[in-house]
């Protein structure tokens, strides 16, 4: 339970201490001093003047809001980002799609690659009974530069 932000040990506290301070003879007298005091200032108008400009500040925030027309805007802003986030979405699946279909694409091109690779290395081997220069297009290699010299 809180009482103005209050639990009940504070609460008891308060009361133990003002016993003490007020004794217990004086403690009717105070509570009822305190209540007339309280009575009298909830009725002045300094605090109605004082409720009424909480009551307009509270409500402030909702009036210009209300002029702004800012429940509007947001209304047309979760449209657009709904309408973004759903064309951003088609465009990443169409993205995964294509990213998964080379796959297959690619084993068909890895089969022609293979081949190609295998027509190479038949076409560069040395065959019997001929030398590593005439093996190379028979262009003598220069060591120095790792280059075929002319």
């Amino acid at each position: 339970m809180n009482f103005l932000n209050l639990g009940i040990g504070e609460i008891l506290f308060i009361l133990v201490i003002a016993v003490i301070i007020f004794g217990p003879g004086n403690m009717v007298k105070t509570a009822r001093d305190f209540g007339a005091f309280v009575r009298k200032v909830a009725k002045s108008p300094y605090w109605q003047e004082v409720w009424a400009t909480k009551r307009e500040l509270t409500e402030l925030p909702k009036l210009i809001s209300k002029e702004a027309r800012l429940d509007e805007t947001l209304s047309e802003l979760n449209k657009d980002t709904q309408g973004i986030k759903s064309k951003f979405s088609a465009s990443v699946s169409d993205f995964l799609k294509e990213v998964n279909q080379p796959d297959q694409v690619d084993s068909s091109k890895e089969g022609a690659d293979s081949k190609k690779e295998e027509s190479t290395e038949e076409s560069t081997e040395k065959k019997p009974g001929e030398t590593l220069a005439e093996s190379a297009d028979s262009q003598p290699v220069d060591p120095d530069r790792n280059t075929i010299s002319s």
